[in-house]
């Protein structure tokens, strides 16, 4: 996790031994390990501009597409004798034996909704407020690294056939699209993002006790009796006003408000004070009377 940025990622366990394609394990990790090797620590958008760099000049005509870079092949020896060994390759991180999942924590802004966690105690309702959340997607570091291995390759064979090049500065405009659809600079956000160090957290499932101690500490208020009690400023009528669409009449004429509950039960009353304790109508009574 990047707590400054906002980036988590959590790496999955994969079952390497049921509906699992060896040989693509074998390729996907090795070109990890490599990549690793080479020095690059981090892919795509949580490693700032160690991550997009690459993706930050224009792409040469036909690039590798995502397709195309699943298909890269490493060494085929290599892969072989992997296979082979497959259980000694996969206990020294030969396999990629993980799924990365990643998204980038959005913490609440003023005039936004709210959203807030229930734990139920008894007949308590104990709410937590939410401050932030992450959308969990999978991440493609595995190709990015296959993508960042053919490339080192073309500049090896590029440099043995024109001879070594000096490396010269360039400048290069990062820019990264919002959710809004507005384009803006964001260089001193992947700037942050590439120094930011990660910060390891443990995962606990659910069921476990620690999980359990965690969750009746965070999610019940210790002092009940002492505690604020949540009470709305609305009325019923007042919240239902205020989560209805309002009606506009074309026609420009005013429209009544609709009666309150209080309005409508003292209708009722008067009607049934209208009603003698014979059941008959006081009014059609008197009119009878007064026709004779």
């Amino acid at each position: 996790m990047k707590p400054n940025t906002g980036f988590i990622e959590v790496d999955v366990p994969m079952n390497v031994h049921g509906n699992y394609d060896k040989r693509k394990g074998v390729k996907w990790g090795e070109a990890m390990r490599k990549a690793q090797d080479n020095g690059e620590s981090a892919f795509g958008l949580a490693a700032g501009f160690s991550g997009l760099a690459k993706t930050a000049v224009p792409a040469r005509a036909g690039a590798a597409s995502r397709a195309d870079i699943q298909e890269m092949e490493l060494e085929d020896d290599s892969v072989e004798q992997l296979l082979q060994r497959f259980e000694d390759a996969n206990d020294k991180g030969h396999v990629l034996n993980k799924q990365t999942l990643g998204g980038q924590i959005m913490k609440d802004e003023t005039g936004k909704p709210i959203y807030m966690l229930g734990s139920y105690r008894g007949k308590e309702l104990h709410l937590t407020k939410i401050a932030g959340i992450v959308q969990m997607r999978p991440q493609f570091h595995h190709l990015d690294a296959v993508r960042e291995l053919s490339n080192a390759n073309r500049r090896r064979e590029r440099e043995a056939a024109e001879g070594a090049r000096a490396n010269e500065p360039r400048a290069v405009q990062m820019t990264i699209k919002n959710d809004d659809g507005d384009s803006a600079q964001s260089k001193e956000f992947l700037f942050r993002a590439q120094e930011e160090k990660w910060t390891k957290l443990r995962y606990y499932d659910e069921e476990t006790d620690e999980a359990f101690a965690t969750y009746h500490d965070k999610m019940f208020v210790r002092d009940v009796e002492n505690a604020a009690k949540l009470r709305s400023s609305m009325t019923n009528e007042q919240y239902l006003d205020a989560i209805s669409a309002e009606h506009h009449d074309p026609s420009g004429r005013s429209k009544k408000k609709p009666l309150t509950k209080r309005q409508m039960q003292r209708i009722e009353d008067s009607d049934e004070s209208d009603i003698d304790e014979d059941g008959h109508d006081k009014d059609a009574g008197a009119q009878l009377e007064g026709d004779r």
